[in-house]
């Protein structure tokens, strides 16, 4: 636990770590926008285009978590022992350019093996060095006491960025939806036309990272090690023991990150399934983009100021709220825009304010030297609460329907709470 004097957290953030976050801001950005599409859109296509079963949904999505097992691990520890002269992270940011390729492929996937060659392989080998590159520049670059605020502006740029993309999805919604029993599908042109915007910005955002990022020089950095040596390393008890919180935090995200997955491959089947309307859908976003962003720019300052913890459980407790709110739309149907209009910016906070603390929290956790390695092993935590929550999710969706998949999510949330207190404060104010 680092001790921070209590002025240290009020000071204004300077303006290399500012740069360093905004152009983070950026990388992320253009994850959240990808991994937004893929995971959104890429399960629509099974449904609306291939016309299969929800679990075929499930499937895929399942087996791309655990390529990211694999591949992130891989590129952590790759990355922590490249010693280019573009720097240890910046070189995995082109493969920014094989996701955007492989995004817009996957709308002429004529069936499921074509979709897991595309998504699976070319994708999960791709987007794995590309999202370890960004998610590692604020523990490198940015010290402890500086994180949470840091971590705000990151979260800001990737909402509004997110939004974006959201906003597209109601172009597409205005323009290239058709009906399908009581509610509208997708057509294909419409999935295209998502991917190409999609792949597009991670394209773009890639290119403003290695345009404008700037790492430290390789002679700074400490020796290479072999990667069998850093493999071998993993499953050594003594390291093992010396990484206890880190550890703790790991199964404690599991939990917590398993509701994200319940909810996220359907959201947009469920409100496509509602058949809400361009206008409605555009209010929703009117309404969910200041009270995150504010959000998030507040468990920022509260995560320097205070620590951690100190926002965590409360906002886990209103997120709450907006979950069980949102199958009451179902319910109501003649009220569902007011309820989705509260309800949508309280799953948001859960789905993405949350994420503020916690990213900030396990930073803290990395040893120095193995940020790499031990962000691919923190990967276990979006693998596992991946499998975890999109089958729970998909069994849900398939045996009660899509709106009951809101309902099961917080049953994580509330597990995760008991499993966080377990784990050290690595803020500590000194008043």
């Amino acid at each position: 636990m680092e001790e921070i004097d209590n002025k240290e957290t009020k000071e204004k953030l300077p303006k290399e770590v500012k740069k360093i976050a905004i152009i983070t801001g950026f990388l992320v950005a253009g994850s959240l926008i990808f991994g937004y599409f893929e995971s959104a859109f890429f399960n629509t296509y099974l449904d609306h285009i291939l016309n299969l079963p929800y679990y075929y949904i499930s499937i895929m999505v399942s087996l791309s978590a655990l390529m990211g097992l694999i591949m992130m691990i891989i590129w952590g520890i790759k990355s922590d022992n490249t010693r280019s002269k573009l720097g240890r992270r910046k070189p995995y940011i082109f493969f920014g350019f094989i996701m955007g390729i492989g995004m817009i492929t996957f709308a002429y996937a004529e069936n499921f093996l074509m979709c897991i060659i595309i998504d699976v392989i070319i994708i999960g080998i791709a987007s794995n060095a590309y999202h370890l590159a960004g998610r590692l520049l604020i523990p490198d670059l940015v010290e402890l006491k500086k994180r949470g605020r840091a971590n705000g502006i990151v979260g800001v740029i990737s909402f509004i960025a997110l939004l974006f993309a959201i906003s597209m999805t109601l172009v597409a919604n205005e323009f290239y939806t058709v009906k399908r029993g009581t509610g509208n599908i997708l057509t294909r042109e419409g999935h295209l036309f998502l991917f190409i915007i999609g792949g597009g910005a991670v394209m773009i955002c890639a290119t403003i990272g290695l345009l404008f990022l700037s790492e430290p020089s390789p002679s700074e950095l400490p020796p290479k090690k072999a990667f069998i040596v850093e493999l071998k390393e993993m499953f050594n008890l003594e390291e093992f023991k010396q990484n206890k919180q880190f550890y703790r935090i790991l199964v404690a995200l599991i939990i917590f990150r398993a509701h994200i997955y319940v909810v996220l491959p359907f959201l947009f089947n469920y409100f496509f399934f509602l058949a809400l309307t361009t206008m409605e859908f555009l209010l929703i976003i009117l309404v969910s983009l200041p009270t995150v962003v504010i959000v998030m720019i507040l468990l920022g300052k509260i995560a320097d100021k205070f620590g951690r913890k100190t926002s965590l459980i409360p906002g886990i407790l209103i997120a709450l709220i907006g979950f069980l709110l949102t199958p009451v739309a179902f319910l109501n149907p003649e009220n569902k825009f007011i309820i989705l209009l509260i309800a949508t910016p309280l799953v948001l906070m859960g789905l993405l304010g949350l994420e503020i603390p916690l990213n900030s929290w396990s930073q803290d956790l990395f040893p120095e030297e193995k940020r790499g390695k031990f962000m691919g092993i923190l990967n276990v935590v979006n693998t596992v609460s991946q499998i975890i929550g999109a089958t729970v999710g998909g069994i849900v969706a398939t045996i009660y329907g899509l709106p009951w998949v809101f309902v099961v999510a917080p049953i994580f949330l509330i597990l995760s709470i008991f499993l966080f207190k377990r784990v050290e404060e690595t803020l500590k104010i000194e008043k």
